[in-house]
């Protein structure tokens, strides 16, 4: 029995003893409709074909026939015994115009009668086969094989379980003619201005955070400063000095100037610790106490490092990268 739902047209095909003789409510496992399902109405115009006679039964098959009779020994006649040629009378061979009264003419003797074969047992005559009705052999299950293989006589709610259909569109669902064509300039542009804005995103991140320090690149110990400013960090005022306490600190002092003309930002400074071998074994980062400068002015920095690296001898001081 083939059911359609009202209102997405979706069919299945469903036992009819699942409906019932009653009729029974079922729902689209697509669109999760309910409706009432009439039962499959009866077929009150066609008229029962009458059934085919029964055939008549099979003759009994003939009894065997009997044995024929051996034919007739015909016993041969004794044979004569040749005559004596000397008493056999002479054989005239001149023609004589006396005429035998008869000819006389070889005796044949009867055939024997022929023996008469045997009847042939016939086979049973097989019973007729009414042929089977051939109006529905054209007619195909539209929806043949595309329900599942499992049979519904097990369980006749089978169809209308919602796992044996999936979510995707019907083939009877709604679709447009034709597709639009893909515009390969808009694909592009639309590519080249997000290049653009990462590239720019990227640039604008190192300038202001610096490179990260994944990267397998030899990155600059300092910042690029500004041209106006002027650092002021004589030698011989960088140096350790151990304290009343008996603790160990590094004293740096300097001073920033701005020769410009105009109001400056001043960025913070970075000092690096050095070994005998120059090698970087620590860094300090010092704000400065004035984040900006005006023109001609100057900012006096003094910072205390506690925090020394044992194997420190000098230190170095720029800008911070960052």
């Amino acid at each position: 029995m083939i059911i359609s739902c009202p209102e997405c047209s979706t069919r299945y095909v469903v036992p009819e003893n699942a409906i019932g003789v009653d009729g029974r409510t079922v729902r689209c496992a697509k669109c999760k409709h309910n409706w009432f399902q009439a039962p499959k109405p009866l077929d009150l115009t066609e008229t029962a074909e009458p059934e085919p006679a029964p055939s008549p039964p099979a003759p009994p098959p003939p009894p065997p026939p009997t044995p024929a009779a051996p034919p007739p020994v015909v016993e041969s006649e004794p044979e004569t015994a040749a005559p004596d040629p000397q008493a056999a009378p002479s054989i005239s061979h001149w023609r004589s115009d006396d005429k035998p009264d008869s000819v006389a003419q070889p005796v044949t003797e009867p055939e024997p009668a022929p023996t008469p074969a045997a009847e042939p047992v016939s086979d049973p005559v097989p019973e007729p086969v009414a042929e089977a009705d051939d109006s529905f052999a054209g007619e195909v299950d539209p929806l043949a094989g595309h329900g599942p293989e499992e049979s519904y006589a097990d369980d006749p709610d089978y169809a209308f379980d919602e796992d044996q259909y999936d979510d995707e569109g019907s083939r009877f669902d709604y679709s447009p003619p034709f597709s639009r064509r893909r515009n390969s300039l808009k694909m592009w542009t639309i590519a080249a201005v997000v290049f653009a804005l990462l590239a720019s995103g990227t640039a604008v991140a190192v300038n202001y955070y610096g490179l990260p320090n994944w990267l397998p690149i030899a990155q600059p110990t300092f910042g690029i400063g500004k041209a106006d400013l002027t650092l002021d960090f004589p030698d011989e005022q960088q140096r350790k000095e151990t304290l009343e306490s008996g603790e160990e600190i590094f004293r740096v002092r300097g001073s920033i100037t701005n020769a410009g003309q105009e109001s400056v930002s001043v960025p913070s400074l970075l000092i690096v610790f050095r070994d005998d071998r120059e090698r970087n074994v620590g860094n300090w980062v010092v704000v400065p106490s004035k984040r900006e400068l005006a023109p001609g002015e100057s900012l006096n920095v003094t910072e205390a490092v506690s925090d020394i690296p044992p194997a420190a001898k000098f230190a170095e001081i720029g800008w911070s990268p960052n």
